[in-house]
């Protein structure tokens, strides 16, 4: 039983041998399969990378080779392009951020014959592709062996004939074209540019240093685009219905001296590049006019500032009054008395009255306070087209009182409306700019007080109510226009002697209560209109109570709501006026 169970022992290990040989075997058989299945994978991952590589390199070869080819390409196409930097000039902008100025993206073609070969060829060629260059003109050129420029201003849809030339001596660069995006409406403001991007008028000249600045931003200016349409729209109006050769306006802030419009008709598109000179004289700075009977505010003003007389003051109004050797009279009576007040004598536009009204005022105060408004010197304006006042020299007593009512001195409609805000505002003489306000405003000089500016505000508005301008502003409503006013007719200075030929101006502030804007407008020569069935007929009559008062009535009724400044109301009675000694 012994030797049995022995044997038995030497089996199961055999056993237990011969399994784990089978075991070890099978597991080496799934190892090594396993380790050829790895490396056959990493042969393939091997041989992907590789190619991958390989197509990798390919392409970045190709496309190296082809970065080559096509720098060199365009260095062939494009070796006569300069590098030149490129500083934008700055764009001009409304009040309320509205572009009035953009700079085009344009090319200069230049050319140095000392570098062509073939001049003769070079000329054909640019003559085939240029037709109306000058031929004669342009060999010249190229015999100075010169740098010069072919084209200036080139848009690059018009370069690629050039480029094809493939020239050696042919430059190209870079510039900007300088474009006005409301082509005639700032033309006499903005000015415009030479060839050279340089500002040669307007706003362009006065500023050119900061518009070329590379710190410039943008450039501001107080002028406003809707108001400047409707200043333009009316006025062209005015002119065509009144059959005027010309026209202008503005509108002031009476308190910060913005300008918010200026317009001068006939006007100039700036971006053409032929103009009639005649157009681009701006006739609100350059243009020296006699207003007529404008300029009885001031005579008016400065009697009642320096207590000379007083809106009821009473003056004996004959048929005519002697100044020199001529006589003046008033178209009509200013009222049906022997005797008239001071207020008639303003709002009805006697001639006959403010001239007795200057002689108690006298020579030198009327002086003293016309310079003191700036009606005597250059007008201080962002603007480089600027004319000085024409007065008397000597300046005799028959000038003091041929002024009084508006002849013997000339001055710009700017001298008019800025000098006009002083007497409305509270007295305080404003500089006019038109460059945009902000932050707190510093008050000019006073020049009258608040009474005399209330008494006038009264007068101006009772010009409007009652007055020589009464007839515009009364049609078509039963209300009354919370609007002050001076209408002024006079005579142009023909061959050095007066003319039947005239100018009328309506000059007007509102809210007349407290006012924030003067509206100005002057016709050139307007004529008459005599026709029963005309809706605006005149009767003949050419004075600015007929045409003038209308086109600034037509401006208000538009521009007020867009200031959002009440120019309508029912009679306020509740204005106090000191009218006693």
């Amino acid at each position: 039983m012994k030797k049995k169970s022995h044997k038995r022992k030497k089996i199961d290990i055999y056993q237990k041998s011969f399994a784990f040989t089978h075991r070890y075997n099978d597991e080496k058989f799934a190892f090594e399969k396993l380790k050829s299945i790895r490396n056959n994978f990493a042969l393939k991952i091997n041989n992907r990378l590789i190619l991958a590589a390989v197509v990798f390199s390919s392409i970045y070869l190709a496309v190296a080779i082809r970065m080559i080819d096509v720098n060199l390409f365009y260095h062939q196409e494009n070796k006569y392009f300069s590098n030149n930097e490129l500083i934008e000039r700055g764009n001009i902008y409304d009040r309320n951020d509205v572009s009035i100025t953009a700079n085009i993206k344009m090319y200069n073609i230049g050319i140095n014959p000392n570098q062509v070969d073939d001049k003769s060829g070079l000329i054909s060629k640019i003559k085939s592709i240029y037709p109306s260059i000058n031929e004669e003109d342009l060999r010249k050129k190229f015999t100075k062996d010169k740098f010069f420029y072919l084209k200036r201003n080139t848009p690059p849809t018009d370069l690629q004939e050039i480029v094809d030339l493939g020239e050696t001596g042919i430059t190209i660069e870079n510039t900007n074209q300088r474009k006005y995006l409301h082509k005639e409406l700032f033309s006499h403001l903005i000015g415009k540019v030479d060839i050279d991007n340089e500002g040669i008028s307007g706003i362009e000249k006065s500023f050119n240093a900061v518009l070329k600045s590379e710190s410039k931003k943008k450039f501001e200016t107080s002028l406003d685009v809707r108001l400047q349409h409707i200043v333009r729209d009316e006025i062209l109006s005015g002119m065509d219905l009144y059959s005027a050769t010309g026209g202008s306006g503005l509108i002031i802030d009476v308190n910060s001296g913005e300008i918010l419009s200026m317009v001068s008709l006939p006007d100039f598109d700036p971006n053409a590049k032929t103009q009639n000179h005649d157009n681009m004289f701006n006739k609100n700075t350059l243009g020296l006019y006699e207003f007529g009977s404008v300029m009885k505010t001031f005579t008016t003003a400065i009697g009642i500032e320096e207590k000379k007389f007083f809106p009821n003051s009473m003056y004996e109004i004959n048929d005519s009054i002697k100044i020199g050797k001529y006589r003046v009279r008033d178209v009509h009576r200013p009222c049906e008395e022997d005797y008239c007040s001071v207020e008639d004598i303003f709002v009805h536009s006697s001639n006959v009255g403010t001239i007795q009204m200057i002689r108690d005022v006298g020579k030198d105060l009327q002086q003293s306070y016309l310079y003191e408004l700036g009606l005597l010197n250059e007008i201080d304006l962002e603007l480089p087209e600027l004319a000085s006042p024409i007065y008397p020299d000597p300046w005799r007593m028959a000038n003091t009182e041929s002024i009084s009512y508006g002849y013997g001195l000339s001055i710009s409609p700017l001298h008019l409306a800025s000098a006009t805000a002083a007497v409305v505002n509270g007295g305080y003489l404003i500089k006019p700019t038109l460059r945009k306000k902000t932050g707190e405003e510093i008050k000019g000089e006073r020049l009258f007080s608040e009474q005399t500016s209330e008494i006038m505000r009264y007068l101006m508005s009772k010009v409007v109510d009652q007055g020589t301008a009464a007839r515009a502003f009364s049609e078509h409503t039963d209300y009354k226009y919370i609007v002050g006013g001076k209408t002024g007719t006079a005579k142009k200075i023909i061959d050095k002697s007066y003319d039947n030929k005239k100018m009328t101006t309506f000059i007007s502030t509102f809210p007349i209560n407290k006012p924030e804007y003067i509206v100005l407008v002057s016709l050139d020569e307007p004529k008459g209109i005599n026709d029963d069935y005309h809706p605006y007929n005149t009767f003949g009559w050419t004075d600015a109570g007929w045409n003038s008062t209308r086109v600034v009535r037509n401006i208000i009724d538009r521009i007020g709501p867009i200031l959002d400044t009440k120019t309508k109301y029912l009679p306020n009675e509740n204005i106090i006026i000191k009218t006693s000694h």
